[in-house]
């Protein structure tokens, strides 16, 4: 029988680290452990033991993960927001080395299952990887950027950073899936970081989103608000650079709206310069009070333009090929320009 061994990614570390940038630890996030710690209270009432880390493992393709601890992370004053880690323990079962590529990891905003096409839809509630905003308290001793191969009965320790897209704490599901098998080879841990801001992002005045954000809908920016109509999801977002994408439920065809310094007349005028000589036609459609350029392309795709009044800047819509014109009207009629 292989003789298991363990090979520490996280030097000199141990096992459960406190760090002063985690308002929810991996005793106190999820409900781990309970509000009062071990030791002795200013009432002389008796020492509250602290519970034990409850641990989740999933196994995928021969490889087992552990979790060993998770909580939230202050991203700085620069982001205003708090992300997700997960430490977990990677055991390669298999006879032969396995490396870091052989799976991947993903994680989602809300209670879901193993598969779900979230975790790639890069719709608004998947969480952003983002290991270059790591505190060194969490990852003392090792360098994220490396990912050795996992020789056969070796176990190594890592650690994930993901950030939300906008300040959320609510249910997080972490997907592990094997590479080479991701639509039947997948398996699911389930957290929870409500009530976990850290002290940091409390100190600079962060408001937290309640755990619906998951289902975020619309964008309200400087120049234009709108909602998901009806039969379409919000994929992205970015209000300070006034932009979004939403995607039809039904032929998963994108719906992108943006910002141009250019007038719509010139905006227009460049695309039939682009398909010069195939058919394409311009005319106009007014929804809300505003009249708007619409440019067809030959793929029957659709682009308009308009300028918001508030911000004098161009307003432009791009509709997918797969989205007809009649299935693009409840979302023109949702989108107010300011």
């Amino acid at each position: 029988m292989m003789k298991p061994m363990t090979k520490k990614l996280l030097l000199g570390i141990p096992t459960v680290t406190l760090s002063a940038v985690l308002a929810c630890t991996l005793a106190g996030c999820g409900g781990n452990a309970p509000s009062g710690s071990a030791g002795s209270s200013g009432s002389g009432s008796a020492p509250v033991e602290k519970k034990a880390y409850e641990s989740q493992t999933v196994e995928v393709a021969g490889i087992t993960c552990e979790s060993v601890a998770h909580g939230t992370f202050y991203r700085g004053d620069a982001k205003l927001q708090d992300g997700f880690y997960l430490h977990v323990k990677i055991t390669n079962n298999n006879a032969k080395n396995r490396t870091f590529s052989s799976f991947n990891v993903h994680a989602g905003q809300g209670d879901l299952e193993a598969g779900d096409p979230l975790f790639t839809s890069g719709k608004a509630a998947v969480l952003d990887y983002v290991a270059s905003e790591a505190p060194d308290e969490l990852h003392e001793g090792i360098d994220l950027s490396e990912r050795p191969d996992i020789g056969p009965g070796e176990t190594v320790e890592y650690v994930y950073f993901w950030a939300p897209k906008t300040a959320y704490y609510g249910p997080i599901t972490v997907e592990f899936v094997d590479a080479y098998a991701p639509a039947k080879n997948h398996e699911a841990m389930h957290f929870d970081t409500t009530g976990c801001e850290t002290k940091e992002f409390k100190a600079a005045g962060g408001v937290a989103d309640s755990g619906d954000a998951a289902n975020m809908t619309g964008i309200d920016c400087a120049s234009y608000s709108i909602e998901a109509a009806d039969g379409y999801t919000l994929g992205s977002s970015n209000e300070e650079h006034e932009k979004a994408d939403f995607f039809h439920d039904e032929t998963g065809g994108r719906l992108h709206i943006s910002i141009f310094p250019r007038s719509p007349e010139e905006e227009v005028a460049s695309l039939e310069q682009v398909f010069e000589g195939k058919e394409t036609t311009t005319d106009q459609v007014e929804y809300n009070g505003i009249t708007w350029l619409r440019f067809t392309g030959p793929d029957n795709g659709h682009t308009l333009f308009a300028t918001a009044p508030a911000t004098g800047e161009t307003v432009r819509v791009s509709i997918g090929w797969k989205i007809d014109w009649d299935a693009a009207v409840p979302m023109m009629e949702t989108l107010k320009l300011k």
